[in-house]
């Protein structure tokens, strides 16, 4: 066995207790590094902490078809890793012909070795002149999609009665996302927790703008909420390749950030009100 093949670190995960003992040990005799778990979670943690070359995960770890969200996973963190499936079901056959996309190839239980390794080598040796899979990070996906976003937007806005009470034109109605997400997008790359003030300023100065036009401070914070709807309903679309799983802190980080904006926009209503108070007494 080569020193190139030796270095192949590999990613096992099946919740049978019997076949983590035997596999494993049979791949390692094969030149290849094996880390193997039986949940979902500690695969995750490994996706997450350790660089792999190679992941062979059940199809049905705990729940029917949960291994694609272990592969999902991985494709997100790790694009270079090949992605396996082996199942002890052949009538999935089709279903996992089907979504070759996400799956490198797969394997029926009880696996023959030779073949599997033959053909882990052969993908490994193909790997380098493929495309590399698209990178999932979620600033990436909001910069490509910041148009489709929009529409989706001015659509919802013109079908919402709250927001269509107030006559604008589409740009006006749609002005703001362009630039929210821009600063959002910004706010995902830093790698830093908290909105920079100059980001903050963008939504008072929104809603400063939105108070002009004629909004009143719920059809504001409705701003908000179609550009976190617009959001979902592109992670629902076609035009993402994979799932969430791999985007659940960035996500969680984006709503933060939108949160913080929208409560940012409240304020010139708020002081509004407060001097309307003061006047009156």
């Amino acid at each position: 066995m080569s020193a190139e093949q030796q270095r192949v670190r590999l990613l096992f995960v099946d919740d049978e207790e019997s076949i983590r003992l035997t596999l494993p040990p049979l791949l390692e005799a094969q030149g290849f590094e094996v880390t193997a778990v039986g949940t979902v979670a500690d695969a995750l943690v490994q996706a997450n902490c350790v660089n792999y070359d190679v992941l062979i995960s059940d199809l049905n770890i705990h729940r029917e078809g949960d291994g694609f969200l272990v592969i999902s996973a991985m494709r997100n963190l790790q694009p270079s890793c090949l992605n396996f499936i082996l199942t002890g079901y052949p009538a999935y056959d089709s279903a996992l012909q089907a979504l070759q996309q996400q799956v490198d190839d797969y394997f029926t239980k009880p696996a023959d070795l030779q073949a599997l390794v033959r053909t882990i080598h052969s993908k490994l040796i193909g790997r380098d002149s493929k495309s590399a899979p698209v990178s999932l990070r979620l600033g990436a996906v909001l910069r490509d999609n910041s148009g489709y976003i929009s529409e989706h937007i001015l659509a919802a806005a013109k079908k919402d009665p709250l927001m269509s009470a107030v006559p604008l034109s589409d740009d006006e109605r749609i002005a703001y996302v362009p630039e929210v997400l821009a600063s959002l997008i910004e706010y995902l790359e830093r790698g830093k927790n908290g909105l920079p003030s100059e980001t903050l300023k963008l939504g008072a100065e929104h809603g400063r703008a939105r108070k002009k036009q004629g909004y009143d401070a719920r059809m504001t914070v409705r701003d908000f909420q179609l550009i976190g709807e617009g959001l979902y309903y592109l992670m629902q679309s076609d035009r993402m390749p994979l799932g969430t799983l791999g985007l659940a802190v960035e996500l969680a980080k984006f709503t933060k950030g939108l949160h913080s904006l929208a409560l940012q926009a409240l304020g010139p209503f708020v002081t509004s009100r407060r001097t309307n108070r003061t006047l009156r007494t």
